[in-house]
């Protein structure tokens, strides 16, 4: 059985879609700016602010990063937008999909690239497997997304309730009130209706772990946002520090809140051999 402690996640927290960001120099406005820069129509098609100027931009980093391989680029096509967002770090990237020709290629290939609004530069991690006659994501890339949790199971991603575009506006727009209204740093922010959650989140450790006499302390982690036309979800991480039965030294367990459905959860389990709480991916779970 392989588990995952919380700081695993929090290294690794959206490797594969965002970009590592820069330590608090992305403002929180910027945020609340591509939002709003969002256009979508009734079929759910969205176009990101900007995107004449983002394309030449991928066309000239698959140039520059597959010069012997790709001829040119076909089409570029818009998926994601994600936002990071924490006391010591905050980032944000939109995804593309790159339909490519490859030399001596006949069908068209695909490929993924990243764009950083704050850097205004595109990144990618495909690399052309000449004997597959594909473009796959690096190996070690591939390994970091499997340590991340799956969201689906925390029900956070592809739920019958989900967010809106206004609903993450209005996140990041509470950010921004509670640090002007209590005089906060750039790195002394907090969300909006904490101590709301913070009682959802008591109530939760209650309800679910048995061995959790109380939550000494809720810290407010960070939060991430995502928008695509398929899926629109947005999260908050807290670390609770809790006393767990018989044993002396305070324990932390990593929990997830859902603004859309008001909802707390985690796949964070008590593992007593170690005396301590891991992710356990329910792959990782013992057969019964």
């Amino acid at each position: 059985m392989r588990f995952h402690f919380f700081s695993t996640f929090l290294f690794l927290m959206f490797t594969g879609g965002l970009l590592q960001g820069q330590i608090v120099t992305v403002k929180i406005e910027d945020f609340v700016n591509q939002h709003n820069g969002f256009e979508e129509n009734e079929e759910g098609e969205i176009n990101p602010i900007n995107l004449k100027e983002i394309n030449k931009r991928i066309r000239f980093f698959i140039e520059e990063k597959y010069p012997k391989i790709v001829e040119f680029t076909r089409n570029i096509i818009w998926d994601s937008y994600g936002t990071f967002l924490s006391p010591s770090d905050r980032y944000h990237s939109h995804t593309f999909i790159v339909q490519v020709k490859v030399a001596n290629i006949d069908r068209l290939k695909y490929l993924e690239v990243q764009y950083d609004p704050y850097e205004k530069k595109v990144t990618g991690d495909f690399k052309w497997i000449p004997e597959d006659e594909e473009f796959y994501l690096l190996n070690e890339q591939i390994e970091n997304q499997k340590l991340l949790p799956n969201l689906k199971e925390l029900e956070i991603s592809n739920q019958e309730k989900i967010a809106s575009l206004s609903d993450f506006i209005e996140e990041h727009q509470g950010f921004i009130d509670e640090r002007d209204r209590l005089g906060l740093t750039e790195n002394e922010i907090i969300p909006i209706n904490v101590a709301k959650i913070n009682k959802l989140i008591r109530a939760f450790n209650e309800s679910n772990y048995p061995n959790v006499e109380f939550t000494r302390n809720v810290i407010w982690d960070s939060y991430t946002t995502f928008l695509s036309p398929f899926d629109k979800y947005n999260f908050h991480v807290f670390i609770a520090q809790v006393k767990v039965e018989n044993i002396k030294r305070l324990k932390y367990l990593e929990v997830f809140y859902n603004p859309a459905t008001e909802k707390v959860t985690t796949d964070f389990k008590w593992i007593a051999e170690d005396e301590e709480f891991f992710r356990v991916p329910k792959s990782d779970e013992p057969e019964s």
